[in-house]
């Protein structure tokens, strides 16, 4: 069966499209398979360069399509890189477990291969904005993937934080933390907190606490159009996709909602979602013999 239009890789006519390599320098592999790559290029599409290093600081040049060789860390750092670049990603699996760069070094040239011949599939993923506000004042902001997370600061008990949806209260969390994830990092640290998995496909929303002090306190799926605040009760710690984001106190807030930026990522179709759960995490497989 044939992808619907909305889901093919659309790359601008009429002229080569313009490609960026980004490399994770800490894997091995990622500078021969970088190489090879970029022979099987040829002359089909303009290189603007091969970039082997960790950093998030922007990319500097406007690409049509991006290819990042790493594992789930180097993508999400190229999505930070990208800002409002809507440029297509095509993640390279060279890490452990490799959700989001979801294609195999194996398969990497073949899915090149079809997104540069127009039949390459995308998933149009969805991310959220958040803002952490001190006395009503910005503190700090960014453009998340997988999550944003608020968690006990270091040396420090329990911590309480309010959930506030659309002004009214929905509940106090006393725990460890809150984790706010989209349906694309349902798979990732909400799924360790024991969150449940969404489809990429969905514009939701987990808020998910860690372990929470009452057996009563469950991960919440909300609409991903709402914006909502966490209201901090006491001192705690700020993440965004796995960076430290600063440190927030008593009374301050975090606002969170969807963002307007998206990331187109580009997928195996010999490897799609459902595939990729039962790969990597053996998900609704039949147990064996014990």
């Amino acid at each position: 069966m044939s992808a619907p239009a909305a889901d093919r890789v659309l790359l601008p006519a009429g002229r080569k499209p313009r490609l960026l390599v980004l490399g994770d320098p800490a894997k091995p592999a990622a500078q021969e398979i970088a190489s090879r790559l970029t022979r099987h290029l040829g002359a089909r599409a303009e290189l603007l360069g091969v970039q082997m290093e960790r950093t998030l600081q922007p990319l500097g040049c406007e690409p049509d399509l991006v290819v990042v060789i790493g594992g789930d860390g180097a993508l999400l750092a190229a999505t930070n890189r990208l800002g409002a670049c809507a440029a297509p990603v095509l993640g390279v699996n060279v890490g452990t477990v490799g959700f989001l760069a979801g294609v195999a070094p194996e398969r990497a040239l073949a899915v090149l291969d079809l997104v540069l011949d127009g039949s390459g599939i995308a998933e149009s993923r969805g991310m959220l904005a958040f803002r952490a506000l001190r006395g009503g004042k910005r503190d700090a902001e960014a453009h998340v993937l997988n999550d944003v997370v608020v968690t006990r600061a270091p040396n420090r008990g329990m911590c309480e934080i309010g959930l506030v949806d659309e002004g009214r209260s929905v509940c106090t969390y006393r725990g460890d933390g809150v984790i706010v994830s989209t349906a694309t990092g349902s798979t990732a640290y909400n799924l360790a907190a024991g969150g449940p998995i969404l489809s990429p496909r969905l514009d939701a929303i987990v808020v998910t606490p860690i372990a929470p002090h009452m057996l009563g306190m469950r991960p919440l799926v909300l609409p991903g159009t709402r914006t909502f605040t966490l209201r901090l009760r006491d001192a705690a710690a700020l993440s965004a996709d796995g960076r430290a984001a600063g440190s927030l106190g008593p009374g301050d807030e975090v606002l969170i909602g969807p963002s307007p930026r998206r990331l187109q990522l580009i997928v195996d179709p010999e490897q799609r979602f459902y595939a990729r759960l039962r790969s990597k995490l053996r998900w609704g497989e039949v147990p064996g013999p014990g």
